[in-house]
Parts: structure tokens; sequence; C-alpha cells
């Protein structure tokens, strides 16, 4: 290699950790603000302003509408660079969750709720974009899981400071804090280099080669739904659990994903997604049937409820951080360019489940009991699973598909 190419691959690699050390401190601004929204939410909605079980369900549908146009928003904003995309993303989610603490109606909050929607879901499209192509060739699950882990980071933080401030500060107090550090996020994300600052080249796309990959996030949608909505939200219903409580548990939660997040993207980039993501949906399936049980295994080991129903919710969260492998699936088979959209397109599927999944088990919750809702869940890692087994056989780091 010659003197100037040889610069020139210090002068890239030196702005390629530059921009990974930028996109990582927005990460983690938006990981504090939205841990603090995460944190603070369900006392705010089941407790303080007492919205019933099923409008709880409209709440949170009407919230993932949004997401359910994930795809066409990255296009209406496809003219724009992806890092200026992210920071017009960031800016109206923190301007949101500014405001969401001024909600004293189930309608005022829904309407707020969906305008930093918009912010989050847009974010959700372009950031996975930003870090796969920082990412190195065969280390995209990896790169993902150190994302995960500074987010994670920063969430712990978030929550801890509800923890820490719900009996001192006021509910809008909380929020504005959050909403200030989301918005302090969209400053950072101006700065990346405009080596990234490529246009989404594809507005709209739907390709019929990526249906696994639709799929995965269509279910993958659904069994989010049903723990990241209602998990919290049965703990402080069903078993009286206020902010206090919850935040020591999501905390840990954060703790323990950002010590796994890394190692399951290396066990992902090293084993291949079909093998890693059948195992954890077939766990997930294991974990949902413990949900139904709670109650008859408190009864017959003489454990509080509520505290056996948050330690299955601490095994069930840390899972989350296997499915990086549906993110690093869709990198193998889709082009660079397609990426964004991709991701967008994938995001859109995911919130169809997610905007009609709280309906469903908000009436089932009402009419039936939080089990049921769980037990539906059960149905929806199976055929992930058994969609996992469809994909096709990867060697290590990124070897051709076979």
């Amino acid at each position: 290699m010659s003197a100037g190419a040889t610069a020139v691959a210090v002068v890239d690699a030196d702005r390629a950790r530059r921009d990974w050390l930028i996109l990582a401190a927005a990460v983690v601004a938006f990981g504090f603000g939205f841990g603090i929204n995460i944190g603070i939410t369900p006392d705010f909605t089941a407790r303080h302003l007492a919205i019933p079980r099923a409008e709880l369900g409209l709440l949170e549908s009407l919230r993932e509408v949004p997401g359910l146009l994930a795809a066409g928003l990255v296009g209406l904003l496809a003219f724009l660079p992806r890092p200026t995309m992210g920071r017009v993303a960031l800016a109206i989610l923190g301007v949101g969750i500014c405001c969401t603490g001024l909600a004293g109606s189930l309608g005022a909050l829904i309407a707020i709720n969906v305008f930093w929607s918009i912010g989050l879901h847009i974010w959700l499209s372009v950031q996975p974009s930003l870090t796969l192509s920082l990412s190195k060739a065969g280390h995209s699950g990896f790169g993902l899981g150190m994302m995960n882990r500074y987010m994670a980071l920063a969430m712990m933080t978030g929550l801890a400071l509800v923890g820490l401030t719900a009996r001192h500060l006021s509910h809008g107090a909380i929020y504005l804090i959050g909403g200030l550090s989301i918005i302090a996020g969209s400053v950072i994300v101006a700065r990346l280099s405009s080596a990234l600052n490529g246009e989404v080249e594809h507005r709209l796309l739907f390709r019929r080669e990526y249906w696994r990959y639709y799929l995965l996030m269509l279910l993958d949608g659904g069994r989010r739904q049903v723990v990241q909505t209602f998990a919290l939200l049965i703990l402080v219903k069903e078993f009286n659990v206020d902010a206090r409580g919850i935040a020591p548990l999501l905390v840990l939660n954060q703790a323990l994903t950002m010590a796994v997040s890394p190692y399951l993207g290396r066990l992902t980039d090293r084993l291949g997604e079909r093998r890693v993501l059948f195992a954890y949906y077939s766990l997930v399936a294991v974990i949902f049937l413990g949900y139904t049980q709670i109650e008859f295994a408190a009864n017959r080991f003489a454990v509080s409820a509520g505290m056996l129903f948050s330690c299955v919710y601490v095994v069930d969260s840390v899972l989350f951080a296997a499915s990086v492998g549906i993110q690093t699936y869709i990198r193998h088979v889709a082009p660079p360019e397609e990426l964004a959209p991709s991701i967008a397109m994938g995001i859109t599927w995911n919130h169809v489940a997610a905007v009609s999944v709280p309906l469903a088990a908000g009436w089932i919750w009402a009419g039936f009991g939080y089990q049921r809702i769980f037990a539906f869940g059960i149905i929806l890692a199976l055929l992930a699973a058994l969609t996992c087994l469809t994909l096709p056989r990867r060697g290590p780091a990124g070897a051709a598909p076979s």
C-alpha cells in the first residue's frame, strides 16, 4: 500500500471512530431521556390519571400508529441526509416528552404521545442504519450490541433518577428533564461527519425476498407489546407497585441488558441468526407460559405474586438483547443503500402488531385476566421460532448464507 493510500486509510479510520463516539453520545442522551419516560409513565397513566385497563390498551395502540407509518415517514424525509433525519427525529421526540407531564386527560395524553412517537419511530429507523454503517464487516451484531449497551447504561441512569426523585419532583418536572436530554441528543447528532450524509435513496421499499425479515418484525412487534407495554401496567394495576417500585426493577433490567448485549451480539455473529433467534423465541414461549402460572406458583411456594412476576419480567426483558439477529439478518441480505428504508419497512410491519395487539390485549385483560394476554404471546413466540427455521444458515463473521 502506498503512503498516500495509508494516510487515507488512517483518516477514514479516525473519522469512523469519531463518528462512532458521536453516535454513541447521541444514543446515551436518547437513552437517558427515554429511560426517564419509561420509568415515570406507568405511574403517571395508571395511577395519577387513573386510566382504565381497556383505555390503556387504546392509548398504547394509538401511540404506535406512527410506527405503522414508519416507512412512509422515512420516505417523506428521504431528501434529508441520515444524520439530519436523526436530528429532526430526536427534536420532535424531545419536545413531545417535555410536554407529556402537562396532559390532564386521556385525549390530551394521546395527542402528545402520538406527536412524540413520530420522532421516536423515525429515530428507530435511522439509528440502526447509522450503527450498521459504522460497524466493521462481520461484526454487525457486536456493533449493535455495544450500542445497546451504551443505551442500557443511559436508560439505567434515567430510571435511577426517577426512583430518587419521584417523591420530590412533579411528573411534569421529571418529564421535562427527560425531554431536554433527548433534545441534547438532537444537537449531538448534527456533529456526525459528511461521510454519513448520504440520502436514503428509496422513499418506500418493499422487496418480496425480504419476507422473512418482515415476518419476524411483525411477530416480534406483538411479542414486545405483550411485555413492554403490559407487564409494567399489570404490576401497577394488579400488584399495586408504584413508581418507586418500578424504577429499581427497570434499573436492574438495564444493568443486565448492558452486561449481556455485546455477548449476545457476538454470539449472533459467530453462530448466525438462525440458531440464536430460534433459541431466543423458544425461550420466550417458555417464559410466557411462566407468566400464566404466577398466581399458582405464588400460592404453591408461599411467595409474593408481585415479586415472582417481577423476577420473570427481568429474565424476559434481558432476552430482548438476542433479537439483534433480526437487524443483522437484513444487513446480510440488503445492500447498504437499502438499509434505512428496509429497516423502516420492517418497523412498519413491526407496528402492524404494535397497533393491533394493545387493543386486543387491553380488552382481554379487562374481560378475562392478564394471564390470557401471555397465553396469546406464546402463540406469537412459537410462530416466530418456526419462521427462524426458514432463515439461511450462515457461517462465522458474516460468511455467505448456505
